[in-house]
């Protein structure tokens, strides 16, 4: 029920910011949608939930089996890559979080994790910098 609120709340919030049409969306339309969206959900999870509690199912966590490693290890990793970005660069930074994610996380050879690295940045770079034409920090190489 928690849930089925915060997404009517965002519906509500979103509607003064205009939703448009479908071909020419306002700036309310995507969190609309998203609200309802999570409406939705609130509801197929609240129907589950209470037919499981009909049937006599006691409910149960769904973390009580989540190892908490490698999440709390990514969710640093990306912490360290936001603080060191405007040093390093984007693509020495994201060079070194994903390398960092191919060796620790998902544990790989090291040619794969160099050229996934390296692959990855570049790309990375290409789709942002050169094709959407963001402005992305240059860090300590200046290129």
């Amino acid at each position: 029920m928690v849930w089925l609120g915060i997404g009517a709340l965002i519906m509500v919030f979103a509607v003064p910011h205009g939703l448009g049409g479908v071909h020419s969306p306002g700036a309310g339309f995507m969190p609309f949608l998203i609200g309802l969206a999570i409406c939705i959900l609130a509801v197929i999870v609240f129907i589950q939930g209470t037919a499981a509690r009909l049937r006599g199912s006691l409910w149960e966590s769904i973390v009580k089996d989540v190892r908490w490693e490698k999440p709390l290890i990514t969710l640093a990793a990306l912490l360290v890559y936001v603080l060191l970005m405007n040093f390093l660069g984007f693509i020495l930074a994201t060079a070194l979080l994903v390398g960092f994610l191919l060796k620790v996380i998902h544990p790989q050879k090291w040619p794969v994790v160099l050229s996934g690295a390296v692959l990855t940045s570049l790309a990375s770079y290409i789709l942002f910098q050169i094709w959407l034409k963001t402005q992305l920090p240059v860090g300590i190489l200046r290129f």
